[in-house]
């Protein structure tokens, strides 16, 4: 048996449970209170983890728990965006793919946060935000250029301005979703209108 392979000890669940329950609560900390209130003493509470073992799991603290709480969330967008995007082929589908994946994040209450942030967590976040929206957007203009090599697009369609315009469209859909879960569905439902709405065009 190889090492990857190797079951994890007792020891190393119990870990990795522990440190899944602090990031879980404190995202929904971040939803539900924000971050000025998301502090170690209420963490400590709601998850009913001593602050001596958050500390041992995050040496950084408060900052440290809450970028990791981003990235994990970050990634889940990614990942998922990418698991139902790639099985189809119409352009417009991939691109509403991507906000299906952001909404179904934003709407859950481990998830509001990513999609509304008040300004001092974008201030925490600042060296690490961004990173799937700059991805989205890559597979956007990917999307957008093989829309044109199909003809459904006019070849002089500025396709990094609209693949930005875009992401921005995809994000206010995510920031719907979290203000109020029940607009997941029509802002999905808008994405695809708007990607329906461009490509239709360039037909007529």
């Amino acid at each position: 048996m190889s090492a990857s392979n190797k079951p994890l000890s007792l020891r190393e669940r119990n870990r990795m449970r522990t440190r899944g329950d602090i990031l879980d609560t404190a995202a929904e900390l971040l939803s539900s209170e924000g971050y000025a209130s998301t502090a170690l003493e209420v963490l400590s509470q709601q998850a009913g983890i001593s602050r001596g073992t958050i500390y041992a799991h995050f040496p950084g603290g408060r900052d440290e728990i809450v970028r990791e709480v981003y990235l994990r969330i970050a990634d889940a967008v990614y990942v998922r965006g990418i698991s139902l995007r790639d099985p189809l082929t119409d352009p417009g589908a991939r691109i509403t793919a991507l906000a299906t994946a952001l909404v179904e994040a934003t709407k859950e209450p481990k998830g509001r946060f990513y999609g509304v942030m008040g300004p001092d967590l974008v201030s925490a976040l600042s060296d690490v935000m961004g990173s799937t929206s700059r991805s989205f957007e890559e597979l956007i203009a990917r999307d957008l250029k093989d829309a044109k090599d199909s003809g459904t697009l006019p070849e002089d369609a500025p396709t990094e301005a609209l693949a930005s315009t875009i992401t921005g469209a995809i994000r206010a859909a995510g920031a719907a979703a979290a203000r109020k879960p029940a607009d997941a569905e029509p802002a999905v439902a808008a994405i695809r209108l708007l990607m329906d709405g461009l490509l239709v065009r360039a037909t007529v």
